[in-house]
Parts: structure tokens; C-alpha cells; sequence
């Protein structure tokens, strides 16, 4: 379970539940009065801890439905705040937890036709998708036996996050073409995701290469931090093995927690002790007087490395090349922003999205019948630099630039899967065919991902415990 800094939340219970009001009326019916007691909850909220507090209007309609009084909240630039229907879920959902069958996918439109696709882009250990052998680069065209197209595929896609059956083709490079797969039955259960997807170490020439799939910002689904712990043995196991370089995948990686981001930061960057600044945040005018009051304000406003016996970054020669992709968000951009005062980073893939500000979850803890969850934008984050000028994202340049959406698709881990070639091939300080393996496959648009609807995307959570 996520926990949140106990300092914000101890200010959160003084602010809140001062202001916070409970207006009965007789006249109403149930439902009524828990819409009229949830938008005051929220209305309250939001001027309290809002980091655009004073972009709040004065008057609103209270008796909308709570999601539609959210909105007419934010201002006009805030992209991510959120409201869910229920806060458990959105817990869990950062930790990794959800219903689905184990697979990732992107949607694609078939040239010169109507038909939709559904292009895997990786499956979930222990899931049903990895039992019965789905894989990366398999192209589903229908669900429970209806063809996706433009017309339906806004339908059928939901069904996946149920009991479904897939038909899909696999590329086979012998043939040079799909071939069909048949049809298969897939089982959506509650599964914990592991961030820590794949890690592996290449030797090319005279250098050892630590390449490190990482999938969200996350501790771990319990308090025993256990995702945060395998990162640990993750990188203790490239040093052990001699690595030289590093190269870290964050193309699927949306956000997340604060302090796993920091674990992970506390890893790579090279020389750095407790005192140095890996993060600052600023708050809306009202906490952050109040944070610059308490015994523990600096380690609030300014997150410092952790000092950790597994770091490699001097034996990495203080270099690091982050791939990125078009949903690479939130904490995954604190990595490239916080560490590049410390080491040269190397970005290849696509533009991030550029979401430099965060958020606490937040619940009705006073009202039980109120099962909405709050992700609003708290806090702005910046680099030990005080730099935070990434609103459009981190765009890679030149060759760079490599777009991950191409079938059929290599699988990840692959020297020759177009983002980890270029990163090879830098390293090489020579193409060595890289550059054919990143041009060779036709490019597509997705109309959407499975990462889109996910809500732990785009966040930037501040869970960072003190000591």
C-alpha cells in the first residue's frame, strides 16, 4: 500500500479539517446530500492544498456531479489532475495492482482499411498472457471473435479487462510475414505487476553493457518495498558483473512514487553523498510557509540522494542513456532532470510528455459513504539547479530520435530492437548495422495505448518517507 509523507498528511488533517463543512439539509434525499457533502469535501480540499489555489473560483455549482465540479476546479493549463470514483483503486492501481490478462498493447489502424489491430507490447509475468505464450510484436485483430475496426474497437477493447479470447498473427522472419496464430482464451485476474520487467547484460567488444527494463515508479504493493529491493539487487548484480555502461528503458514508463525514483537515482548518479540534492518541490504559498516552519522542511522541499552500496555510477564513467517513449512521464522525467547536474544523459526514442508537477492521493477519511480519490496537482518539482523548464518534454536529437512504434516489433532486449540499437551503437562510437536495424519495419501511429488508461499514468506521487 502507498504510503504518504506523514508531515503533509499531518497538515493536511490540521488545514482540512478545520475548513472542511458538512451542510445537512432535510430536503434532500440521500444521494443528494452525499453529492452536496462530496463537493464540499472536494471544493474545500482544493482551495486548501491546490497548488494553483488562487485559480480556484469563488463560485461554483455544488450540485453538479462531483466529477464535473472537479474540473470547473483547475486551472485552465493544469493536464493532470484527477478525480476516480474509488480511492482503493487508484492505490492500488500505483502499486501495479489491477484486473487484466498480463498484456500491454498499442492500436494501430490497418493501412488502407478500416480494421483496427491490437500490437502487444509486453506481457506481465505470471499472467494469464504469459501462459499461453503471447508475446511482444503479436498482432491481435480480434476480440472474442469480432474483427476490431474504427467503428467498434472504443466496445471491444474494454473486454479485455475480463475473461476474453484473442485471435492474433506472429511475424515469422523465416516466411517474412504474419501467420496466424488461431484463437486463444484469456483469464483477467488481479495481478500485481512487477515495474522491474527486464535486465540483462550485453558484451560487445570491450564493453559490458547493463541494460535495465523498468515499467513505473513503485516500492512495492506492500510495506515490505520489495520492487525497490529487487532494483537494489538489480544493479548490485550489473556491478558484480563489470558493467561499464547503462542503459535504461523507461519507454513504457509513466510515473509513479518519489522515493522509488529516488532509490533509483541514489543508484546511477556517480559520487554523490547524502547531502547532495537529487530533487526540490515547491508548494502553494500556504504549505509551503508551513513546510519551511517544521524541524523537517528542508528534507520536504529538498529531496537528497540515499546513499546506497549497490551504486554504479563511477563505474558507468558518469554516463547514462535513457529511452524514452511518448508516455515516458512524471518520475521517469525526475530521473533525466535530477540526475543531469551529476552525469551526462543520453536520451533516445520519442519526446516525453513533460509533467513537472505532482500530487498526494487524497481521500474522504471523515466520510465513509464518499468513495472518490483525489489526485490533485500539489507541487511543482525542480532539479538541485533549480530547473524545472520541461513543460514539452525531453526531446531526444538527431539520429536520436527513433520511433519505438514499428512492426513487426523486436523484442525488448533485442540488440537489434530499434532504441536499444541506437543506444549500442553509441556506445560503439560506430553504426556496426544498428542504423539498418533501426529503419528496417514500417512505422505506425497508435490511436491509443493500454498505458493511456492506466491510472497510475502521468503521476508523480509524493510518498517519500522521512528518516
Amino acid at each position: 500500500m502507498l504510503k504518504i509523507n506523514r508531515s503533509i498528511l499531518l497538515l493536511l488533517a490540521v488545514l482540512v479539517g478545520f475548513s472542511s463543512c458538512k451542510d445537512d439539509d432535510d430536503a434532500l434525499s440521500p444521494d443528494e446530500q452525499l453529492k452536496l457533502d462530496t463537493n464540499n469535501w472536494l471544493y474545500d480540499i482544493m482551495k486548501e492544498v491546490y497548488y494553483w489555489t488562487d485559480q480556484i473560483p469563488a463560485d461554483v455549482d455544488k450540485t453538479q456531479e462531483p466529477e464535473d465540479l472537479f474540473n470547473d476546479l483547475l486551472f485552465q493549463g493544469d493536464r493532470f489532475s484527477v478525480i476516480v470514483p474509488n480511492y482503493e483503486e487508484l492505490i492500488n492501481s500505483l502499486s501495479g495492482v489491477s484486473k487484466d490478462a498480463g498484456y500491454e498493447f498499442a492500436l494501430a489502424r490497418v493501412e488502407n482499411s478500416n480494421d483496427v489491430v491490437a500490437i502487444v507490447l509486453y506481457t506481465k509475468a505470471n499472467s494469464s498472457a504469459e501462459s499461453i505464450g503471447l508475446k511482444r510484436g503479436d498482432v491481435i485483430y480480434q476480440i472474442n471473435g469480432t474483427t476490431i475496426n474504427l467503428s467498434n474497437y472504443q466496445t471491444l477493447i474494454p473486454e479485455i479487462y475480463n475473461n476474453h479470447s484473442i485471435s492474433y498473427r506472429r511475424y515469422d522472419e523465416g516466411l517474412d510475414s504474419y501467420q496466424d496464430q488461431g484463437t486463444a482464451s484469456l483469464s483477467a485476474v488481479v495481478l500485481a505487476e512487477n515495474p522491474n520487467l527486464l535486465d540483462t547484460v550485453f558484451t560487445i567488444g570491450d564493453r559490458k553493457i547493463g541494460y535495465y527494463v523498468y515499467n513505473f515508479f513503485s516500492p512495492g504493493p506492500t510495506d515490505a518495498k520489495a520492487y525497490d529491493a529487487e532494483m537494489d539487487q538489480i544493479i548490485a548484480g550489473f556491478k558484480s558483473a563489470g558493467v561499464n555502461e547503462m542503459i535504461l528503458d523507461l519507454r513504457y514508463n509513466s510515473g509513479g512514487s518519489v522515493s522509488s525514483a529516488t532509490n533509483l537515482g541514489s543508484l546511477l548518479a556517480p559520487g554523490v553523498t547524502t547531502s547532495n540534492i537529487f530533487y526540490q518541490n515547491q508548494w502553494n504559498d500556504l504549505y509551503q510557509n508551513y513546510i519551511e516552519s517544521q524541524p523537517d522542511g528542508d528534507d520536504i522541499l529538498r529531496g537528497k540522494f540515499l546513499s546506497k552500496a549497490e551504486n554504479i555510477g563511477s563505474d558507468i564513467g558518469s554516463k547514462l542513456y535513457v529511452l524514452t517513449g511518448s508516455k515516458t512521464a512524471s518520475a521517469s522525467e525526475l530521473i533525466i532532470n535530477g540526475l543531469d547536474p551529476y552525469m551526462d544523459v543520453t536520451i533516445i526514442g520519442d519526446t516525453t510528455v513533460g509533467k513537472n508537477v505532482g500530487s498526494i492521493p487524497i481521500e474522504d477519511e471523515d466520510n465513509e459513504d464518499n468513495e472518490y480519490g483525489i489526485l490533485p496537482i500539489v507541487f511543482k518539482i525542480f532539479n538541485s539547479e533549480m530547473y524545472s523548464g520541461y513543460d514539452n518534454g525531453f526531446a531526444p536529437v538527431g539520429d536520436n530520435l527513433v520511433n519505438d512504434f514499428q512492426y513487426p516489433m523486436k523484442a525488448l532486449g533485442d540488440i537489434e530492437e530499434p532504441l536499444l540499437a541506437r543506444a549500442i551503437e553509441l556506445i560503439q562510437g560506430s553504426s556496426m548495422g544498428g542504423r539498418q536495424a533501426r529503419t528496417s519495419g514500417e512505422e505506425f501511429t497508435p490511436i491509443m495505448t493500454s498505458v493511456d488508461k492506466k491510472q497510475r499514468t502521468n503521476r508523480l506521487i509524493f510518498d517519500r518517507p522521512l528518516k
